[in-house]
């Protein structure tokens, strides 16, 4: 191919690529133009009609804020405050009806060796030693065992129950001492050790004060003790406390007094009992089984259903 003929070529592709560039930009006006009119259009019918209505202004809350005394209704009280729940006591409401002090330091220890007594019971690791000695003696001992369950320190007085208990002095000062302790003493930890003594003690005489701590002491764990002791006592008086305490919020309260069922056997309870195999703490249901399979002798399952068909309640 010349040179000419080069030429000729470039020349015919230069005016084609011209015409095309022409072509692309006529189109776009083209385009331009007609968006520009079909606007003027919609706009044109905007001002006659909406074409989309305007969102709606929000009502002005002045008026459903009107007091009901201006529209001729009588006033709404407010509604009143919630109350503030009320301090619950952690001690015996025993403790409102007679003082209990305790006894000063120099009070509770007489002498030097009471005073060491006092100084290892202060310390739960160290109290054993001064059991040892006390144990040889005990009634020689146990008028300070009396003084030191109203020491001001709480672990004195809780080695002081302790000690009573492995003890097993049955006498009226020590059943009147732990009777006080279990009632009037504002440590729950205190209360409960007293109770637990009872379990070993079996005073006929602490039934009563038992009863009240079951029924009354806010600490689950003297109330569990208490059912514990009533049921090794085994008073007739406690069976009807023991029922009750069958629906005790505490499952370890339950599960006391069941078994304290348990010990004592008392043909009333049965019915009770066998709503405790619907408990919702499997020992409670494993224990009340065996109380109602005791006392009744028989065996009518794991089901409450035979088992209440056959000891409806009365």
């Amino acid at each position: 191919m010349g040179v000419e003929q080069m030429a000729i070529n470039k020349g015919k592709w230069g005016a084609g690529r011209g015409l095309s560039l022409v072509t692309i930009v006529f189109a776009a006006l083209m385009v331009f133009w007609g968006c520009k009119q079909e606007y003027k259009h919609l706009a044109g019918q905007g001002q006659g009609k909406a074409a989309v209505e305007a969102p709606v202004e929000a009502a002005k809350p002045a008026e459903a804020a009107k007091p009901a005394e201006a529209a001729g209704q009588a006033p709404t009280e407010a509604p009143e405050e919630p109350a503030e729940p009320k301090y619950k006591p952690t001690w015996h409401p025993a403790v409102n009806e007679r003082p209990y002090k305790f006894l000063a330091g120099d009070e509770v220890a007489t002498n030097a060796e009471e005073e060491e007594f006092v100084t290892l019971m202060s310390r739960a690791k160290d109290a054993q030693r001064a059991y040892k000695v006390i144990k040889t003696k005990p009634a020689a001992y146990l008028p300070f065992l009396h003084r030191a369950m109203r020491h001001p320190n709480r672990e004195v007085r809780i080695q002081a129950i302790v000690m009573v208990g492995l003890l097993k002095d049955t006498s009226e000062v020590t059943e009147q001492a732990l009777i006080d302790s279990l009632l009037l003493d504002r440590d729950p930890d205190i209360r409960a050790s007293a109770a637990k003594d009872f379990v070993v003690l079996k005073s006929k005489n602490a039934v009563d004060a038992l009863i009240r701590s079951l029924k009354e002491d806010p600490y689950e764990a003297a109330r569990s003790n208490a059912a514990w002791a009533l049921g090794a006592i085994g008073d007739k008086a406690a069976v009807q406390p023991l029922i009750e305490a069958l629906k005790d919020e505490d499952t370890f309260v339950r599960l006391r007094a069941t078994s304290a069922l348990l010990k004592m056997k008392p043909m009333e309870a049965v019915p009770y009992l066998v709503d405790c195999l619907d408990d919702k703490s499997p020992m409670v249901q494993e224990r009340a089984l065996e109380a109602l399979r005791k006392i009744t002798k028989k065996n009518l399952g794991k089901s409450s259903d035979r088992w209440r068909k056959a000891y409806p309640q009365k």
